[in-house]
């Protein structure tokens, strides 16, 4: 899943960048010179400051010395006391050490950079840039000693800025995970809208859509609730459009039988009732394409497949049918209607014996879907129907008679009762020759 194809993922990458580029714009600000009093050059006080705080230590008794720059030491810079004036590397920087010497006339200054390849790159006054190679400034005091500005931090400031950090830290996280919750709880409507318009073609009668969340969430599961209305009153009205058909059909088929009884030739009478037969199969099996098209039927329950399967082809031996079982998953039970069940695996069966004479069903168990298989030594489908076959109509072999495989409706049927049961039905040619129809169910 890409970032650009997830649309949490997305506002989480917007609102963390954001979230980066402020921090970014605040360390750039702090690191900009400034001017007068407010600069620091290398992170150090500044001139003004560094001869007030060395006049104080001058004033201060030898023994008190100590004690005052422990307790000074508590700012953005350090403050040490050394006995003797110290040997500092890389010592240089005369265009920032110029105003300590004019303020600190008449005492020793020397300033180490902080090493050679940071000063030559890093600006003086970018302050957190120097953090791990502090400049120092050695002040020889009057009297005696040397007074040592250090710019990093103090000790009892690191402490106070470690705390700060761990808990911005931990407050960032907190938002972090904050904001992913509410673009997620934000974006859970249009995913279950997303399953939903996919689900339509399998179940128009699903419930609707809770009407939630914000503004144009809302907008649009009140324009799915009614697009779903719609479709499901069209369907609907198909059905009963064709059941109407259908019943007045078989009327006049009832009466076309009685009038075919006073045809005088056997043979044309003969042929006559087989055409009527033929008509009324044809309209049982559109209607039951339609039903099972629109979702409507029985509603769903734990249904063991073995057994029905077992069952259905106990019943299709006693027939004479030469039918075949090969039970890999025992206990295999799904959510499905028994009767769309029945209907489709009966479908299945008569199409492998009308074309092969025999049909071979297998059961397995696949990760979490049933997988159910119809397998037959027949002549197959040429490679360019197979995806065509579940169109109602369409037939791999090119006749309408129902002594050859029917009008076409019968795999549209099976195709119709198992996507209605939320499965997928697949056709292949069997590499050893023959044809397969797998079914495959989410297990219960």
């Amino acid at each position: 899943m890409t970032l650009t194809r997830n649309l949490s993922l997305r506002i989480a990458f917007i609102l963390l960048s954001g979230f980066v580029l402020l921090q970014l714009l605040m360390a750039s600000v702090m690191t900009l010179p400034r001017g007068g009093r407010a600069e620091r050059p290398l992170n150090m006080p500044h001139p003004v400051q560094a001869r007030t705080l060395v006049e104080a230590v001058e004033r201060t008794p030898s023994a008190d010395r100590l004690a005052l720059v422990e307790a000074l030491n508590s700012g953005l810079f350090t403050l040490r006391l050394e006995e003797a004036f110290p040997i500092l590397k890389d010592r240089g920087g005369a265009e920032v050490g110029a105003p300590y010497v004019r303020m600190l006339e008449g005492r020793r200054v020397e300033i180490g950079l902080g090493g050679r390849l940071l000063s030559r790159f890093a600006p003086r006054w970018m302050g957190p840039g120097r953090l791990t190679a502090p400049s120092r400034l050695a002040v020889g005091l009057r009297g005696g000693g040397a007074l040592i500005f250090e710019g990093a931090p103090s000790p009892p400031m690191r402490a106070f800025l470690r705390q700060r950090a761990i808990a911005g830290m931990l407050g960032g996280l907190l938002v972090l995970i904050a904001i992913a919750l509410a673009v997620r709880r934000s974006t859970r409507p249009l995913a279950r809208l997303a399953r939903r318009v996919r689900a339509i073609d399998t179940d128009v009668a699903q419930p609707d859509l809770p009407v939630e969340g914000p503004r144009e969430t809302r907008d649009l599961a009140l324009a799915f609730n009614e697009m779903k209305g719609r479709i499901a009153g069209l369907v609907a009205e198909r059905t009963r459009i064709l059941a109407a058909i259908a019943h007045d059909m078989r009327t006049y088929l009832t009466r076309l039988r009685l009038r075919a009884e006073y045809i005088d030739d056997p043979e044309q009478r003969q042929r006559a009732e087989a055409d009527l037969a033929e008509m009324s199969d044809l309209l049982d099996d559109t209607l039951l394409f339609a039903k099972g098209a629109s979702g409507a039927g029985e509603s769903r329950i734990a249904v063991d497949v073995a057994a029905e399967l077992k069952a259905l082809v106990e019943v299709r031996r006693e027939m004479g049918d030469l039918v075949s079982l090969d039970l890999a998953a025992v206990h295999a039970r799904v959510m499905a209607s028994p009767m769309a069940l029945r209907r489709a695996f009966d479908n299945v069966i008569d199409n492998g014996l009308r074309y092969a004479g025999e049909v071979a069903v297998g059961v397995e168990s696949q990760g979490s879907e049933l997988v159910v298989s119809f397998a037959d030594s027949g002549p197959g489908v040429s490679e360019e129907m197979l995806d065509r076959l579940a169109e109602p109509f369409r037939r791999g072999e090119p006749s309408r008679a129902r002594t050859t495989g029917g009008a076409g409706l019968g795999l549209a049927i099976v195709e119709a009762l198992i996507t209605g049961q939320g499965a997928r039905l697949a056709f292949a040619n069997r590499p050893e020759g023959g044809f397969v129809v797998t079914m495959r169910f989410p297990r219960a």
